[in-house]
């Protein structure tokens, strides 16, 4: 078995980053990855940062091969909750969170619940208790991400529901306007201009609390609407497991940096997300304590 040399003390990446999203091109994973390579390129650091697609089930297929990396602190993983949930759905996988090295989570997400305009509920509750009663079809992009957890919780509720996969959040919307299904989750940039243009309606947020927004503002969150339930996502940038703590300080140093950039804080505005900044040691202890939330949903 070769042995690595030791990490130098003054160590930098160089030649091409890649900056690996195990998520297909166009969706909000592939997006907030181009963002924290823009923001690493823009510092001028003496690399080139490229976001590399490694799609396939649901993200075991990016992060499988993710796992080859181990110790090579001149790659970086743009990752989000669903590498909490999909180990746990799908038990064979080689790899949980804990098989690389958290750097930095840089935003939060939620989802929010819409129905066609003509839809014979207009709250949460009333959805639940229809879907206690008769047929209701909800879209999902994926057995494990957050459309997966908006349906746990309504079903904790009460709710049971037939579930139609899709592939993006974009297509459950294509399927919503089209009548193949009755309701969506969906972020909320996806859903506003459906909202604005009277297409859907929806019926309650699962943020803690409402967005600042003027169209946004205007739906109820479902604990406004007395149901114990939230659905916050995480996103957050990896190294490969085994990295020298020289590499990861200097990554966590200029992931950071990139965030006080106005490409990072218009990305937050654009995509309605809730800013955030857990690094090293925390950000690591903030997945134990999502992972055993998860544990709870997906048991």
């Amino acid at each position: 078995m070769s042995v690595r040399p030791p990490v130098p003390a003054d160590w930098t990446p160089r030649g091409s980053v890649p900056v690996m999203v195990a998520m297909a091109p166009g969706g909000g994973s592939d997006r907030s990855a181009r963002v924290i390579a823009q923001t690493l390129n823009e510092q001028e650091l003496g690399f080139d940062a490229n976001v590399e697609n490694k799609e396939g089930g649901s993200g075991a297929v990016g992060w499988a091969t993710f796992l080859s990396e181990e110790g090579n602190g001149n790659t970086l993983l743009v990752a989000e909750t669903a590498l909490n949930t999909l180990p746990l759905v799908y038990e064979d996988v080689p790899f949980t969170y804990e098989s690389f090295t958290p750097l930095v989570m840089f935003a939060q997400d939620s989802r929010m619940v819409v129905a066609r305009k003509d839809a014979p509920y207009d709250t949460c509750p009333e959805l639940v208790d229809e879907a206690g009663r008769n047929r209701v079809i909800a879209g999902s992009s994926g057995k494990t991400g957050a459309d997966a957890l908006v349906t746990a919780e309504l079903e904790k509720a009460g709710g049971r529901f037939d579930i139609v996969p899709y592939g993006s959040t974009g297509e459950v919307l294509t399927g919503l306007l089209g009548g193949q299904i009755d309701v969506a989750p969906a972020s909320a940039a996806n859903a506003k201009p459906y909202l604005e243009s009277g297409d859907f309606k929806a019926l309650c947020s699962l943020s803690e609390e409402r967005y600042d927004d003027p169209v946004l503002g205007r739906v109820p969150t479902a604990i406004e609407q007395g149901m114990n339930a939230t659905v916050i996502m995480w996103r957050g940038v990896f190294a490969a497991g085994g990295v020298a703590d020289v590499q990861r300080r200097y990554w966590i140093d200029k992931i950071e940096q990139g965030m006080r950039s106005q490409t990072y804080r218009d990305y937050i505005k654009a995509d309605m997300l809730i800013p955030a900044n857990l690094s090293g040691e925390k950000f690591a202890a903030y997945l134990d304590d999502y992972d055993a939330q998860m544990r709870e949903i997906f048991r």
